[in-house]
Order: structure tokens, then sequence, then C-alpha cells
């Protein structure tokens, strides 16, 4: 019986580099899935290509992460999918072809996926956001970017022009996983379960070793073994339907129907409907099953419903800029030095003029995290960060809360200590505002691009 072995490399852009060596080495894998992208990805891009334009616009690990494992790949048949063209997938896909002939590698076919890619067309399509209503022309002039998730129907194109390597720009994150499940066995993208089971798999897969142990560890109540050597998952699928999900064999980490069930409900709104750009899935159809250690069988059956017409775009708005520091205090009063910090320095901000949107003041160690919810300690701490952070209109205003806090290490409150970094580069970063609409999916065609190395 035919199965596919689906190896989840990376979670997130800055993930290990190692798990894809081992799942290459160890895994006994036809596939090797780099997922490169969190919600805000693009947009962070986008806003570093306005401060440099020579900046490449796909994921600055994507060479480094490919020259350990490209040679190896081809060499082994493995096939390599990957978000990481981000802003440029063609771009990428050229990099990876000048990457094979540097590593001597004769012949390699790398397909690029483009065409959701909306940004410069999207204020006129007469969409509107979905978190007021309003239309998206009137932010035109604050528009960093516009993208849609799109589905895995130009993975599948792609693996059928006989790609080695699939390198897209934003699609949704378990498509990557869904494309070569449909490709290698033969599935219809209008069959919805059969796709449901897909997307259900690459959801579990998807954000790598979060389904074999990672952030599902909570020591003394739900505890993982050798977190430091963690394996990243396997999902194996036979052309019967049947999955499995495993990890690296003789690594960390736990697989278990526990681990599973944190990794469905994921970063999902109601289980019942979960919307992809392929189908919709309802995961209250999914159940587990540990068929022995660090094994566990998926049963998603029947739990697909038809697709919508519409697909999500993101839509990153430019909002000012941030600026953000932080003042240490310790010994007896610690918190109270902190305090008296903060009113002196809202003192020096009426003196100059400064007047942010925004401002927030954290005691990092009290209360920064549950805000107003923090339950009040009688505890007097003996160290403590203030935080500050504005949000301002433009770069010179939010300039203006380094020009303040630096000289309170003469001028300020005893036993002062100032927060530094000898990183170069500017201490203000802009802000992009991340806001959603719905595209309709006719107006967002996708296009195969092939690159090759071909050497006699």
């Amino acid at each position: 019986m035919k199965k596919i072995r689906l190896g989840s490399a990376t979670a997130w852009s800055r993930d290990r580099f190692e798990p894809a060596s081992e799942l290459l080495e160890r895994g006994n894998i036809d596939y090797l899935c780099f997922d490169s992208m969190s919600e805000v990805t693009m947009s962070i891009a986008q806003a570093q290509k306005l401060d440099d334009a020579n900046r490449p616009g796909y994921d600055p690990y994507l060479v480094p992460r490919m020259a350990r494992v490209l040679k190896e790949c081809k060499r082994k048949g493995v096939r390599i999918i990957t978000n990481s063209g981000w802003l440029d997938p063609i771009g990428a896909a050229e990099r990876i072809v000048e990457l094979a002939q540097e590593l001597g590698i004769t012949k390699l076919r790398v397909a690029a996926v483009v065409g959701g890619i909306l940004t410069d067309r999207i204020a006129d399509m007469g969409l509107t956001f979905i978190e007021n209503g309003e239309p998206i022309s009137k932010s035109r002039e604050q528009i960093v970017t516009g993208e849609v998730y799109q589905g895995a129907g130009g993975i599948i194109e792609a693996l059928k022009q006989g790609a080695d390597v699939v390198i897209t720009t934003r699609v949704g994150d378990a498509c990557l996983y869904l494309g070569p499940l449909a490709y290698e066995f033969g599935w219809d993208l209008n069959d919805y379960h059969k796709v449901a089971k897909g997307m259900v798999v690459g959801h579990l897969v998807e954000c790598g070793s979060q389904v074999s142990g990672g952030c599902f560890a909570d020591p003394g109540y739900k505890d993982v073994p050798d977190l430091a050597r963690i394996g990243n998952p396997i999902a194996e699928v036979d052309e019967e339907g049947r999955v499995i999900i495993s990890k690296v064999p003789d690594s960390g980490g736990v697989v278990s129907v526990d681990t599973c069930i944190e990794q469905l409900l994921y970063e999902v709104q109601d289980p019942a409907n979960y919307f992809c750009p392929d189908v919709v899935v309802d995961f209250t159809k999914v159940t587990f099953q540990q068929t022995s250690d660090n094994e566990v069988e998926v049963i998603a059956n029947q739990a697909g419903k038809p697709r919508t017409p519409t697909l999500k775009a993101l839509i990153g708005l430019s909002e000012g800029y941030l600026a953000e520091e932080l003042v240490l205090f310790a010994g007896p009063g610690a918190l109270s030095r902190a305090e008296a910090t903060r009113e002196l320095l809202l003192e020096r901000f009426k003196i100059i003029g400064l007047q942010p949107q925004e401002i927030r003041w954290d005691y990092l160690g009290i209360n920064s995290v549950h805000r107003e919810a923090t339950p009040v300690s009688e505890e007097v701490p003996y160290e403590i960060v203030l935080r500050v952070a504005i949000k301002t209109r433009t770069r010179r205003e939010a300039e203006l809360l380094g020009i303040e806090v630096d000289p309170l290490a003469v001028n300020g409150i005893s036993g002062i200590g100032k927060w530094g970094t000898h990183s170069p580069g500017s201490r203000i970063r802009p802000i992009v505002g991340l806001n959603s609409s719905l595209v309709p999916r006719e107006e967002v065609p996708y296009e195969v691009v092939i690159r090759e190395v071909e050497f006699v």
C-alpha cells in the first residue's frame, strides 16, 4: 500500500535548524516541509524593505536552511515544500538555483508559486475591512502590504510539473502538507472530506514540535522528556486515508493524544468551522487513538464542508512608529524608585511637548502580562524593570523617548540602571497594523514559475 511521509522541519522563520537534517537522516520521509510565516511576517518584511530597498523579499534564513539539506534531498528524492518566498517567491527560487550550482547539484527543478500578493491593487478592488466595515480604499495611503491566503492548488501544479523544490508566498499553513498529499493520492480539491483530512494533518504538524511536546510542557503538571533534543513530527498517510503522527526516532519530546488535542485546537476560534482556503473543517469530527509510544492515529472521517467563495486577505497598514525603553532598579525601594521615575518622565514629556498617540507603562515582574488583572501582592520586589513604550505619528517624535531616558543615568533617581544594546541600527521601529478582508477567489489565481539547474 502506498504511504507518504511528511516531515515538519520548521514552524516559523527562526525555528531551529537541526530538525530538518534529523528528519532527512532518520525520518524516512518523502517530503520535507518548512513553514516560514506568522501572520505579521510579510507586513514586517515589507516595512523592512521600505528602509532598505536592497533587502531580499524572501525569508533571510532560506539559503542557510537549504544549504544544509538541498543536496541530500536531491540524492534521496525527498521533495521540499516551503512558504519562504514571502514577498518574492521568484527571487527565492532563483537564489536556490544559484545555491544548487554552488553545491554542485547537476539537475534541480525549482517552482515558485505566485499570484496572491495584492499590495498594488487591493485598494481598487471595492473591498472592505472585516474589522470595521470601512472601505479599504479610504486607507490607500497607509497600505504597506496586502496578501491572500492561497490554497494548495499551486503546490499541486508545481509538483505535477516535476518540481524538486516548491516555494510559495503566503498560503494556508496546512496547505504545505495538503498539497503533496493531494498530488500523491490524486485527490480532487472538490472532494471536501478528503481535503479536510489533509488539512487536519497539516494543522497538526504545521507548528513543528508543538505536537511533539513543545509548548505543551508544563513542569510538574505535563512533563516532557528531553526538550533540548525534541523531535519534530512526521505525518504518515496511506492511500486508504489512515493517518499516523509520530516523531523522529530516538529523540526527545512526546507524541500523545493530549499533545494532538492541544495542537488541533491551537489558534482555532470555532472548532466546528475552521475556515481554510480549500475547505471548511469540522474539528469536532476528529478523534485520536494512541497506537504505540509516540505514535497517534488521527481519525478524521466526514469532517469536511464545501469551501467558501472568498479567500482571506491580510492588509498591513502603516500606523506610525514605536519606541521602547527599559530602566532597571534593584535593592530596597526598587519599586518606589521605578514609580518616581515614571512621574519624572511624564513631567519631562510635558516640558518638551511630547504627545504620543499611545503610551504604556509596565513594571516587569509585577504586572506586565496580566495588567489590571494581576493579583495584588504583599511582597516588596527586590528588583524591578520599568518599561515605557510610546506610539507616535513620526519617527522624530519616537526618537524623543530615548533622548529623555538616556540622561536619567546622571539626572534621574538614585541607583538607576539603563538597558542598553551594542546592536547597530535604530531603536525605533515602524508599526504595521494588521487588518483583514475577504477577496473573491477568482480575483487571485495562482501561477507557477519554473527555474532550473540543467547541467550535462
